[in-house]
């Protein structure tokens, strides 16, 4: 099946072999930018290639974590455009965020 430039939760859950709450779950809680249009959510493809990247990490890598005050640091002074900032400031404020 071709991956689409825009997809469903259903595709996006079928292209992860996730269940479809699980995808869900991902966009009520941030991790996966979709819009909401009338009923149904709409998830860019970038979201979800985004999404792959983040969760990957070579094994016996360890991650740095940052304070909400440092990642805004860093945004101000990487001089993001107006949407990349949104969605950073998306993820940050995400419920379920460490503070």
């Amino acid at each position: 099946m071709p991956t689409k430039e825009i997809m469903t939760p259903e595709q996006v859950a079928d292209y992860l072999q996730l269940n479809s709450s699980t995808v869900y779950r991902y966009i009520r809680e941030g991790k996966l930018f979709a819009s909401k249009i009338g009923r149904q959510y709409r998830v860019p493809k970038e979201s979800v290639e985004l999404l792959l990247m983040v969760t990957a990490m070579p094994q016996g890598l360890r991650l740095r974590r940052y304070g909400r005050e440092q990642v805004q640091e860093f945004l101000r002074e990487d001089e993001l455009d107006q949407e990349t900032r949104a969605k950073a400031e998306t993820l940050i404020t995400a419920p379920g965020r460490n503070k």
